[in-house]
Order: C-alpha cells, then structure tokens, then sequence
C-alpha cells in the first residue's frame, strides 16, 4: 500500500510539473510567475516548510517527558 501511495505521490508531482511547463500565465505580475512550474515548486517546499517546522514544535514544545506527571 505505501508503495502504490509514493508511485501516485510521484504520478502527481510530475503531472503537476507538467501542467506547469505548459500551461503559463498570459500576464504575469511578478518575476516568480515567469519561472515554469514555480507553483509546483512552491507548494512542494511550503509542504516541506509545513512538516518540518510541525515536527520542530512538537519535538521541542508539545512532547513531555515520559515520567512528566510522576515528578
């Protein structure tokens, strides 16, 4: 299951990158929107951005000790 899951993930990323090849802006507002794929690009590093500094928060504010309520 967790093989099919990464193959339809990777399916994805490259269809997305694709698209974005492709399918441009006719009028671009900013210089970001000139680069093929940025948006691809940009949600794949928000998403890492995301899990990391999730995992970063829970690591060093929200987990406990494992004998936090015996002390």
């Amino acid at each position: 299951m967790a093989r099919a899951l990464r193959y339809i993930f990777l399916i994805g990323i490259g269809l997305s990158i694709l698209v974005g090849l492709f399918l441009r802006p006719e009028h671009p507002h900013f210089w970001w929107e000139r680069i093929p794929a940025s948006e691809a690009i940009f949600g794949f590093l928000g998403c890492i951005l995301l899990v990391v500094g999730c995992k970063f928060l829970g690591h060093r504010w929200l987990q406990r000790y494992e004998d936090y309520y015996s002390d």
